[in-house]
């Protein structure tokens, strides 16, 4: 967790919501990172382009990131569809959805740890 923490440290102070995927080779090194720019309290990337990056980096696994300017890191509905529905559409193409973690000041919640991925 505190590898992500660093990766992802940049979401915490952002005042809208920021999505970041990041790909990764079968040593878990990091190949690239995207970053999607949302609102004030929304973000959306489309699991075509996360799985077009995935393909185009030749990543085995992703993990992916947003945070929640409110201050509150409990996944919402919409999030925790998103993960389900992500990593069921990576698998289709053996990549692996590490985790999806919702940050919120110091705070991480992390749908792996909840049993969603």
């Amino acid at each position: 967790m505190r590898t992500a923490r660093a990766l992802f440290a940049g979401l915490c102070d952002a005042t809208i919501e920021i999505m970041a995927v990041a790909y990764l080779d079968p040593n878990r090194r990091l190949l690239g990172m995207r970053h999607v720019a949302g609102g004030r309290d929304h973000v959306a990337i489309s699991i075509r382009t996360v799985a077009a990056d995935a393909l185009g980096f030749d990543a085995v696994a992703v993990v992916i990131a947003h945070n929640h300017p409110s201050g509150d890191a409990t996944p919402s509905a919409r999030d925790v569809a998103f993960t389900r529905a992500l990593a069921a559409g990576l698998r289709t193409l053996d990549v692996l959805l590490l985790d999806h973690l919702v940050i919120a000041e110091e705070r991480v919640t992390s749908l792996r740890a909840m049993g969603v991925v």
